[in-house]
């Protein structure tokens, strides 16, 4: 009966082990994709600070004045891929 309690109690220690140590891994592995999304954010955030978006709505602005035809065909087909897009979604959701 000890013989068995003490196998026991090796088991549990090595149990006890393994989650220590899967624990520290996944502990490691949070840190690491934490830092990394947060490296990801502050980058996107200057970039995004850094656009100068009254400049580019008045190039969208100029192009559309002088090619009228293009900028109808460009938006139609944005609009079409969209709608193509959100039916998908929508179609996926029902089933």
């Amino acid at each position: 009966m000890n013989e068995k309690r003490a196998s026991d109690d090796g088991a549990d220690s090595e149990d006890a082990n393994r989650f220590g140590r899967a624990k520290e891994f996944m502990g490691d592995s949070y840190s690491k994709a934490s830092d990394a999304v947060r490296d990801g954010y502050n980058t996107v955030r200057e970039k995004v600070e850094d656009v100068d978006f009254e400049a580019i709505t008045d190039q969208v602005r100029s192009y559309v004045r002088s090619n009228p035809g293009k900028a109808l065909l460009i938006s139609v087909a944005i609009g079409f891929a969209v709608g193509m897009l959100l039916r998908r979604v929508g179609s996926e959701d029902e089933e």
